[in-house]
């Protein structure tokens, strides 16, 4: 298989008949799955370099960040943080630091 395989569509994350991602999705309120999609994202770019294949972690970083920018397209406000809250850029600045 592929890396690209891998980075969209893992084999071992559709056994049961259901990609896991649409399986959270199911079962999770929209905060808390853009919440997963967002710390996955860090997930991937913090072990970016230290495992065998940086290049597919960052793929995989992109994917997931990919969706989580379709899933707040997909809200009736667009421009809403994670938690479902608006910000403002002073308010951005503060809330990551």
């Amino acid at each position: 298989m592929n890396a690209e395989d891998m980075v969209n569509h893992p084999p071992h994350y559709k056994i049961g008949g259901i990609e896991t991602i649409d399986y959270m999705k199911a079962k999770s309120t929209s905060e808390e799955f853009k919440g997963h999609l967002r710390l996955t994202v860090i997930k991937y770019l913090s072990r970016t370099g230290y495992k065998s294949d940086a290049l597919e972690d960052l793929k995989k970083a992109q994917w997931y960040l990919n969706r989580l920018i379709e899933e707040c397209e997909a809200e009736p406000t667009v421009k809403q943080g994670v938690t479902g809250k608006r910000y403002e850029a002073v308010n951005l600045s503060k809330e990551f630091r």
